[in-house]
């Protein structure tokens, strides 16, 4: 299709599935659209504009109104639109939006595609201003011409390229867009800035207290220095947890918003820690003890068996002679945790004879199960840190030349916490609460020195994410000792079966098992 008209009109193509629309529009010159002929072709449509300037119609011949034109085509078509006289090529228009994303910058407008030869910027951003439905405005410093082939980029990516090129920028408001030379974009920003610096200064200055309700006053006057102009003033009051404020109308306002922002109810966690021991001991043992005696006996003479109190104790006869306990295999059953281990005796003799045998075993076992559960509590505002403590201070003596010094050593249960709550989003139904936790359990050891006992120490130190009224565990320490320990006489031990009578025999297994537990919960006011 071929128009000759006698000023460039303004004029639009869109296509369907099998049509293609070309509207023509009134320029602001008022020209006369002449329509050259229409074509029905099988292949592409082809659209030329040719300018041709001087040539007007009279006056009783220019078009008022808006012409459109339809051509028909096939489905798969392409539309090429050219300009005659080595001026403006215009636009492709794509229906096709799909976005572009380009290293930090993602592009969101509609695909175009452009051909230009020194073509005047000014109808470029004109067609682009109609693909994208924004309206520009062209400010004085926009004056250069163009050549540039884009095919199928988003209108928004070919704008930025286009002034980008020729030094231009451009300021948004809603949908207008002022495109204009960096230089004059930069001074009129400076004029607008020193307006209103000048506004700023002629406002009257204003006197205002702010209650805070939440927050220290001092804390918060802060982070809201900043927000006061040159001539702006502000200081806080203890007593009354208030800041006193001097500054415009307009930074009043700002200092308003910015405290009811800031100055809210901060919500107070429980955190609920429970610190489990349990040990587990058990020991066994296995001993002998044996010896004879050989001497003159009187007929009158007899021996007997007695209870046995203790592992060395005196078996005492109804006669006036007795046995001492100067035991040729002494081996007594080692049981550890057992002041003394249970045993049965025998004595051997013939009465009237000048031979006594005594004998004796021991056997002892033990099985012990302690269990400690401490459950210390404590509430704090949320981003702050709490400490509870229980438990007692050890002294310890140390000698210097300065002297004989006591140094105390706490053997204590702490729990050291900062909750900090990660979204405070009504709409959230269950918050998570991120914990710095540092839990301690110290007791006094088993062993001891002429400087005092020994500490153990147990503790955890970690940050864990937890939702609100769940339980985690943060730590978990657990010990398995096993001993066996045989004590014999060398070689005689080692024999089968008579191995036992030179020999004893213990066995050892302790557990220990430490586990750390916290359960959070937000406190609902």
């Amino acid at each position: 299709l071929v128009f000759d008209v006698a000023e460039r009109p303004i004029y639009s193509v869109t296509r369907d599935e099998n049509k293609v629309f070309i509207t023509l529009k009134p320029s602001e010159r008022r020209t006369n659209a002449m329509v050259a002929g229409s074509l029905e072709k099988k292949g592409p449509s082809v659209v030329v504009l040719k300018s041709r300037k001087g040539l007007y119609e009279p006056a009783d011949r220019l078009v008022k109104r808006t012409v459109r034109i339809i051509s028909p085509t096939h489905t798969q078509f392409k539309i090429q639109r050219v300009q005659m006289g080595g001026e403006a090529v215009s636009p492709e228009k794509d229906e096709r939006s799909d976005d572009l994303v380009v290293g930090q910058t993602r592009y969101v407008g509609r695909r175009i595609s452009l051909d230009f030869q020194q073509a005047d910027i000014t109808n470029i951003l004109r067609l682009i201003a109609e693909v994208s439905g924004f309206n520009i405005v062209v400010g004085e410093g926009v004056k250069s011409k163009v050549t540039m082939k884009l095919v199928s980029v988003p209108w928004d990516q070919a704008l930025e390229m286009l002034l980008k090129m020729n030094g231009l920028g451009m300021i948004r408001q809603g949908s207008i867009v002022w495109v204009d030379s960096l230089a004059n974009i930069a001074k009129q920003q400076d004029e607008e800035a020193r307006a209103k610096d000048s506004k700023t200064k002629a406002e009257e200055l204003v006197d205002r207290v702010f209650y805070i309700r939440n927050l220290q006053a001092q804390e918060l006057m802060t982070s809201l220095r900043q927000n006061l102009s040159p001539r702006g003033l502000m200081q806080f009051n203890a007593g009354s947890n208030a800041l006193i404020v001097r500054d415009t109308e307009t930074k009043l306002g700002i200092i308003r918003q910015l405290v009811e922002g800031l100055d809210l109810e901060v919500p107070q966690v429980q955190i609920e820690a429970r610190i489990v021991q349990a040990d587990t001991v058990y020991a066994r043992g296995l001993g002998i003890q044996w010896g004879f005696q050989a001497g003159n006996r009187t007929p009158t003479d007899f021996f007997a068996l007695s209870n046995l109190t203790g592992p060395f104790s005196q078996i005492a006869g109804t006669g006036s002679s007795t046995i001492d306990r100067n035991f040729l295999v002494n081996l007594p059953a080692q049981v550890g945790g057992l002041p003394a281990v249970p045993s049965i005796g025998w004595t051997f003799g013939k009465l009237g004879g000048d031979f006594a045998l005594d004998m004796r075993l021991s056997a002892g076992e033990l099985l012990g199960l302690s269990k400690v559960i401490a459950a210390p509590k404590i509430t704090t505002l949320d981003k702050r840190e709490a400490k509870i403590s229980q438990g007692e201070s050890i002294p310890f003596q140390t000698t210097s030349l300065q002297g004989t010094q006591t140094t105390f050593v706490d053997a204590n249960l702490e729990l050291n916490v900062t909750p900090q709550i990660t979204s405070r989003d009504p709409k959230e139904e269950s918050k998570r609460i991120l914990m710095r936790v540092r839990a301690t359990r110290n007791a006094v050891g088993a062993r001891s020195n002429p400087a005092g006992p020994s500490i153990d120490r147990r503790e955890a130190t970690t940050q864990v994410i937890v939702r609100d009224g769940e339980t985690m565990v943060i730590g978990g320490v657990f010990v398995d000792t096993q001993g066996n320990n045989v004590q014999g006489v060398p070689y005689l031990s080692r024999m089968p079966v008579l191995g036992w009578l030179f020999k004893n025999k213990s066995e050892t297994v302790s557990k220990q098992e430490l586990l750390i537990f916290l359960t959070p919960s937000i406190i609902k006011t």
